[in-house]
């Protein structure tokens, strides 16, 4: 092959079982001399002069070529991302990966050196310090180098280069903050975060291949089953279609996930395609400190020194390590214990083995050990409740009633709450009442805020506060809004702006915007633009609103529409609402009476009386008789 007729293009090799091998090169000679150091039997090669900006596409169309046609491929990724030739290979051999996606995943990380940089060491070292205060880290790391060690090939080597941690990244910082991100390439494979008002739980939501997941769970319910609950979301990335999400809350039940059939297959799948992408595009923010803890030896834990088989058993348990577990309960068993053979059948319950669950808990009760069995849903309500929500925006509330059941039986005090919202959505007030008071009894806010809306709406204001300040004392602190709402009806303003300012306080978007309009009826214009601003930023788009009316007090009413259409296409009917009013002031009648018809079909039946209003105001009564004849038709 002469350097002068072109050596880039695309190569297939075949070997002496009949197996074949799709690639593409610049310099096909200098690509076939490291296959060579690879592969021992290869029989034959063949090429095909193409131009480097096509051999991506005539990379791909060989591959499915070749598989249409029924041939085994050794390639390691066979029909998604970057294919056949990668600068992986030179970092970790297209045979090393071969054996690593075959192999049967292990706890042992390597004792490759890993890369360091100081800068990029020193430049996150603050948020890494962060996160070492927190918590719920201690039992996070177990499960995260797990993550690593099974799904991640060569993670010390390939650490930087190929994938990387971010210690507390910025992502929704304001109302789902994160502990940590793990970045493959450009793909966010694994996050670990919890809601704003909610720091002491941890979510761990998982991408894996959909291919991989589908041909081992072709139904998602059978895998819900199966674990007992994960939350399962198709996810459509432009860097990489075909990607599954799943959910679970707590380490315990992610270190189940990955030990369910199929995970860490797809996991695989996917990271070893991710990587051969390229390099890790996020390496500046990678946490050095953070990967020192997950890569570095961890020292065996104090708790599983002891000589008692059942502390020790009972320690793993808790980090979700059941194989582990399992055997030290085992140990434990046989020598008599039998909280040890209860602890088995809790096990056994949890992943469906209802014979051998059976089998355990009969022989706890026959040595005098009688304990509650654990439902085989236990810990996994985050899912529970996400599945439950999802069926409600697919306006299935049937089964979303399921789910929160389902929820309530696994110990969620929040599922009450939220099936007393679906129940009383649904007409079934009766039903809804006991729900919210059986969630506010059990110490959720969430029950006794539904109870006090319930009670607003019959008209009984006094004891609907009371129940508000009964859902503040229990930590919903956005029913102070609702508090500061019904002191301001009384004329309590001072005591309105205090409640107000304790829900901005506690992040509560809302309160910003309703201390926005009452800094606008003190003329203090910097302060208005101040919290209208901070609502926006934490996803109310009232701030939008509030914002646009300051620009239309200004004189500025170009920028006031601007902010008002943002509001509507963000599918606030409130925008709509303003841009009537807007265009009614301009005598646009036209184009106003369109954006409060508009405004009525998206949920704001109340525009035209509202513009009525306004134009009564402005001393425009007969255009306001004009919106009040329209508003009664």
């Amino acid at each position: 092959m002469p350097a002068a007729d072109g050596r880039c293009g695309i190569y297939v090799l075949s070997f002496d079982g009949g197996q074949l091998y799709v690639g593409q090169a610049v310099d096909v000679v200098s690509r076939f001399s490291d296959h060579r150091k690879t592969y021992g039997d290869i029989a034959e090669m063949y090429f095909w002069r193409v131009a480097q900006a096509r051999l991506d596409d005539f990379e791909q169309q060989a591959i499915h070529a070749l598989q249409a046609e029924g041939f085994l491929l050794r390639n390691v990724i066979y029909a998604s991302g970057r294919l056949g030739a990668s600068d992986l290979d030179t970092l970790v051999s297209a045979g090393e990966q071969q054996q690593w996606f075959a192999s049967v995943p292990s706890e042992y990380l390597g004792d490759d050196e890993r890369p360091n940089r100081p800068q990029v060491r020193i430049a996150n070292q603050s948020r890494f310090e962060r996160l070492a205060t927190d918590a719920r880290l201690a039992a996070v790391l177990p499960a995260v180098r797990r993550y690593l060690a099974w799904t991640i090939p060569s993670p010390r080597r390939t650490e930087f280069s190929r994938w990387s941690i971010s210690a507390v990244p910025d992502t929704n910082k304001n109302s789902a903050p994160r502990m940590l991100t793990i970045t493959l390439h450009s793909l966010e494979t694994l996050h670990v975060w919890a809601p704003f008002e909610e720091q002491h739980r941890t979510i761990f939501e998982l991408n894996v291949d959909l291919a991989t997941m589908q041909r081992h769970w072709p139904d998602p319910d059978d895998l819900h089953e199966a674990f007992g609950a994960a939350f399962v979301q198709d996810c459509i990335y432009r860097v990489r279609p075909g990607v599954l999400r799943l959910a679970v809350e707590g380490a315990r039940n992610f270190m189940r996930l990955l030990d369910l059939g199929g995970v860490v297959e797809a996991a695989r799948r996917l990271n070893l395609d991710m990587i051969r992408k390229g390099s890790a595009l996020q390496w500046k923010s990678h946490s050095f400190g953070l990967a020192d803890l997950l890569l570095e030896p961890p020292a065996v834990p104090t708790e599983h020194k002891g000589p008692d088989p059942l502390s020790r058993g009972l320690a793993a348990d808790a980090l979700g390590d059941l194989p582990r577990a399992k055997h030290f309960y085992r140990v434990a068993a046989g020598t008599g214990q039998p909280e040890a053979a209860f602890r088995l059948g809790d096990l056994h319950t949890e992943l469906r083995d209802d014979e051998q669950a059976t089998f355990w808990y009969a022989r706890a009760e026959r040595d005098g050990y009688h304990g509650v069995r654990r439902s085989p849903d236990f810990g996994n309500t985050y899912a529970l409740m996400e599945l439950a929500m999802h069926h409600v925006q697919e306006g299935d509330p049937s089964t979303a009633v399921h789910f929160y059941q389902r929820a309530i039986c696994s110990g969620s005090t929040e599922a009450y709450a939220e099936l007393g919202l679906l129940l009383e959505e649904l007409g079934e007030a009766t039903e809804a009442e006991v729900a919210y008071e059986r969630s506010g009894q059990a110490g959720h806010g969430l029950g006794w805020f539904g109870l006090a809306s319930m009670r607003l709406q019959e008209g009984n204001t006094e004891q609907a506060e009371a129940l508000y300040r009964r859902a503040v004392d229990a930590g919903h602190l956005g029913s102070l809004i609702n508090i500061g709402l019904m002191q301001q009806e009384r004329g309590e303003d001072a005591l309105a702006e205090a409640s107000f300012r304790k829900a901005a306080k506690a992040r509560f978007p809302n309160a910003e915007f309703l201390l926005g309009n009452i800094a606008v009826l003190r003329n203090d214009r910097t302060a208005a633009v101040k919290h209208y601003s901070r609502a926006l930023k934490w996803g109310n788009t009232d701030g939008l609103i509030g914002l646009g009316q300051v620009l239309e007090a200004d004189g500025d009413q170009d920028g006031a529409e601007s902010h008002y259409r943002q509001a509507a296409e963000a599918g606030n009917p409130g925008g709509l609402v303003n841009l009537a009013m807007l265009y009614a002031l301009r005598h646009d009648d036209e184009r106003a009476e369109a954006y409060c018809r508009e405004a009525a079909q998206a949920g704001y039946p109340d525009a035209y009386a509202d513009l009525a209003d306004m134009l009564r105001d402005e001393g425009r009564p007969e255009a306001a008789e004009r919106y009040d004849r329209v508003a009664t038709v």
